[in-house]
Formats: C-alpha cells, structure tokens, sequence
C-alpha cells in the first residue's frame, strides 16, 4: 500500500509504482549519473524482483536517450560555432 509521504517539499505516495519498476527507474537514473554503487544496487534489486534482461537493457537504452541526445546537442552547438 502506498503512504503519503514528502521529498524536498514534494508530496506523493511512495509505493504507487511497482517495486521492480522502481529499482528499474533508479537504476536507470543512477546510469545516467554514472553512479556506479546506485547502479549496481538497483539493478540487484530489479532482478531479485524478477526484471528480464530484456527490461533491464531497455531500462538501460532508456538512460542512454537523454545523455545521447545532450551530447548531440552539445556537438552542435560547438561545430555550428566553432572559435
């Protein structure tokens, strides 16, 4: 069951997601930050709950996206305007 709870001035219901989708989505953040210790232990978590490798490498491309589409935009902007 879900219980109300609050994180940096935020409310919401901590446990609405299901436990396997969350340790998915903070594994794929802690990726995404390169925080290896957060990765690893999320992703431990994930597949004692079940998460299939083809979750977990989804879960991973969707780390990759943003961090993907930053660098492009990054390049751009530099080849666009070089010195």
């Amino acid at each position: 069951m879900a219980k109300q709870t609050e994180f940096f001035g935020i409310e919401y219901k901590e446990g609405s997601l299901e436990p396997k989708v969350s340790d998915l989505i903070r594994f794929a953040v802690n990726l995404a930050i390169g925080h290896d210790y957060g990765a690893r232990l999320h992703l431990d978590r994930a597949r004692k709950k079940g998460a299939t490798e083809d979750e977990i490498w989804e879960a991973t491309i969707c780390s990759i996206r943003p961090v993907a589409a930053q660098v492009r935009n990054f390049a751009k902007k530099i080849i666009d305007n070089p010195l």
